[in-house]
């Protein structure tokens, strides 16, 4: 895994949602390496996605009777790997598709093509008080890092989604508290003031705090508060299908309410479809240079996420500062 930031080329990345899964397997992309995804008796497996016999991708076959099925000569393969029958013949080869681990864990199947531990996933992932869903846009252009550093950045929504998410032109004092730790690291936002952007005015109204929240290698959790407490909750997982393309596992939480979870889930995705665009242009400028980055005053998590990623994290630490938000 030559290339790769060390935490992330060990670490584990979801491929799939779990509850998603049925019997037509998935063909998926882990840095560079391609993958299939399916379900042999109701439980996920994931193998690299060729065949043995002759390097067809099994993800172009199906899944028969716990067992996936590749299109060129039919080998069955087990949720083990091994062969399970070849059609035509009265003896089966002693070869194997080569699997991967896999673990389920906060609704999505997660493997791994290191020996990295598993993340500590937002709490949000599995809290049965809120309403709760994923969206999985399909993989863009952008460097996984860059795509993690940009949902966790403050200082670009004024430029990047103009009126959205916050005024162009209209930014006020806030205070900041970044917290470092072994972790992992989060930077909280005292805003104390109605939203400008238009999102957060109709999604939120008030809004006391912002939380940008650091989970190591690859995920990023933003979340608000209002004067009676959490709002919205948005954890995304980027997965690097390669050096340049990124695929974002999105969960959106909200306390449950007077408004169908069905509701906020259409309204969520829809007022966020513009948002994602915007950044994805960003993100796919962004990809197309090379070079070190400058640090700037702003840059809270920015360190953070690149020390966790190669293996140095920062030393913990806290501090406050001042910013116009």
């Amino acid at each position: 895994m030559s290339g790769w930031p060390a935490a992330v080329a060990a670490g584990w990345h979801p491929v799939a949602v779990a509850a998603r899964l049925g019997t037509r397997p998935l063909a998926r992309r882990l840095m560079d390496v391609p993958l299939v995804v399916f379900a042999a008796d109701g439980v996920p497996v994931v193998m690299h996605d060729r065949c043995p016999h002759r390097a067809m991708p099994l993800s172009a076959g199906s899944v028969q009777g716990g067992a996936i099925v590749c299109p060129y000569h039919g080998w069955a393969f087990g949720a083990d790997g091994r062969c399970r029958a070849v059609p035509g013949a009265r003896t089966v080869p002693d070869v194997a598709a080569a699997t991967l681990p896999v673990r389920v864990a906060g609704g999505l199947v997660w493997t791994t093509l290191g020996n990295g531990p598993f993340p500590r996933l937002p709490a949000v992932m599995d809290d049965p008080a809120l309403d709760r869903f994923w969206w999985v846009p399909r993989a863009s252009t952008a460097r996984v890092l860059d795509a993690l550093e940009n949902h966790l950045d403050p200082a670009h929504p004024h430029l990047v989604h103009p009126w959205l998410v916050r005024a162009p032109h209209r930014r006020r004092p806030a205070r900041v508290e970044v917290t470092v730790d072994t972790t992992g690291a989060h930077a909280r936002y005292m805003e104390d003031a109605r939203a400008t952007g238009l999102l957060p005015r109709l999604l939120e109204g008030h809004r006391w705090t912002s939380i940008g929240r650091l989970h190591p290698p690859t995920i990023g959790e933003v979340a608000f508060t209002g004067r009676d407490g959490p709002t919205l909750s948005i954890a995304v997982v980027f997965v690097p299908e390669s050096a340049r393309v990124t695929r974002p596992y999105a969960h959106f939480a909200t306390p449950r309410g007077m408004v169908p979870a069905a509701v906020k889930r259409w309204l969520l995705t829809a007022f966020h479809w513009p948002i994602l665009q915007q950044d994805r242009r960003v993100l796919a400028r962004q990809a197309t240079r090379e070079g070190d980055y400058a640090r700037g005053p702003l840059d809270f998590l920015g360190p953070a996420i690149w020390g966790f990623a190669n293996g140095t994290p920062p030393p913990p630490q806290r501090y406050t500062a001042d910013m116009l938000l």
